[in-house]
C-alpha cells in the first residue's frame, strides 16, 4: 500500500514537477510565465482548486498573487486532512459517529479561521536558492498572519532508499509556537509544527512559489483522526 501510494503522490505532483525535476531533488527550469493562482489553477488534476476556493471566498485570492511575495501552499488533501479532523473531534464531542464534516461545513466556518490562511504567505521572496548561501541554511520570519516561522533546508534519504549515496534536501516550514525550539524537551502544546514541501522553488510572474505536502494539515493542525 506505501509503495502504490507513493506511485499516485507521484502521479498527482507531476503536473507541478513538469520540466523542473532534477536528480538531486532542486529545480533544472524553475521559471513559470504565469501569475501563482493561474499556474495553480491550470494544474490538470485539480489539485489545489478547493484551497484556490477557500482564499477565494476569504477574500485572499489576491494576496497570493501580490507581488514579491512568497506562498506556501497546501494542497486540497490538506483541506480534506482537516475536514477529517474536524469530523473526528465531532464524534468526540457529541459520541454520534454518524456526524460528518463536509467541504460546505468548512466555508461556513470560515470566518472564524479565514485569517489563519495568511500564514501561507510571507511578504518577501524566500527561495531555496537563497538559503543554501546561508550559513545553517535556514532563516525565521514573520509570515502575513504576524506569527513567526522557520523556513530551512534540511537533508533527507526520503524516496532514495534504493538509490546509492543519494541524498535530497527538502524544504521545510515551520510553524514556530512560543519560541523556536531549541531542544525535545518542549511541553506538547508548545512544540513546533514542521512539513516539508513536496515541491520548492518555483519562480512565477508575481513571486515564489511552495507547494506542501499533501500531509500537511491546513493550519499545521495537530489534532489526530482514527
Amino acid at each position: 500500500m506505501k509503495f502504490i501510494r507513493f506511485i499516485l503522490l507521484l502521479i498527482m505532483v507531476s503536473p507541478v514537477l513538469v520540466s523542473c525535476g532534477d536528480d538531486d531533488g532542486e529545480l533544472s527550469s524553475a521559471y513559470v510565465d504565469s501569475i501563482t493562482t493561474d499556474y495553480l489553477r491550470a494544474n490538470r488534476f485539480g489539485i489545489f482548486s478547493m484551497s484556490l476556493d477557500l482564499f477565494e471566498k476569504a477574500g485572499y485570492l489576491d494576496l497570493l498573487d501580490q507581488k514579491g511575495v512568497t506562498v506556501f501552499m497546501p494542497t486540497n488533501y490538506s483541506i480534506k486532512h482537516y475536514m477529517k479532523q474536524k469530523e473526528y473531534m465531532l464524534h468526540q464531542e457529541t459520541g454520534n459517529e454518524t456526524l460528518t464534516y463536509t467541504y460546505d461545513d468548512l466555508v461556513k466556518d470560515l470566518p472564524l479561521f479565514k485569517d489563519s490562511l495568511k500564514m501561507y504567505i510571507v511578504e518577501q521572496q524566500v527561495n531555496r536558492s537563497d538559503l543554501e548561501k546561508m550559513s545553517g541554511e535556514a532563516v525565521t520570519l514573520k509570515c502575513m498572519l504576524g506569527c513567526d516561522m522557520n523556513i530551512s533546508l534540511k537533508k533527507t534519504k526520503l524516496y532514495t532508499e534504493n538509490v546509492p549515496n543519494s541524498v535530497n534536501k527538502y524544504l521545510y516550514y515551520t510553524f514556530i509556537i512560543n519560541g523556536l525550539d531549541e531542544s525535545s524537551n518542549v511541553p506538547l502544546q508548545d512544540k513546533d509544527v514542521s512539513n516539508y514541501c513536496q515541491t520548492s522553488g518555483l519562480i512565477t510572474k508575481t513571486g515564489i512559489l511552495h507547494v506542501l505536502r499533501d500531509e500537511h494539515p491546513l493550519f499545521f493542525n495537530r489534532y489526530e483522526y482514527k
